[in-house]
């Protein structure tokens, strides 16, 4: 006999578009437009040059876009 409990649900899909976008879109426009953007840019920032700090600055926000994509697959799940 098939379960027809209440909480019987349907399986989700692994990954949704929002996630994709949060998790790798996200991070590959910030490194490469940010760099694209940066790089004809005189001045320095901390002693770097603005298209290095901005690379050492994404190396705190691609991670930061990968737990919100993470995040946003375990709030779907719940």
């Amino acid at each position: 006999m098939p379960d027809t409990s209440d909480n019987a649900r349907e399986p989700l899909p692994a990954t949704t578009p929002l996630m994709l976008v949060v998790g790798l879109g996200l991070p590959y426009g910030l490194v490469i437009g940010g760099f694209v953007l940066f790089e004809h840019v005189d001045g320095v920032v901390f002693g770097f040059p603005p298209a290095v700090a901005w690379l050492f600055a994404c190396m705190l926000l691609v991670p930061c876009c990968m737990a919100a994509a993470w995040w946003l697959g375990h709030a779907r799940a719940d």
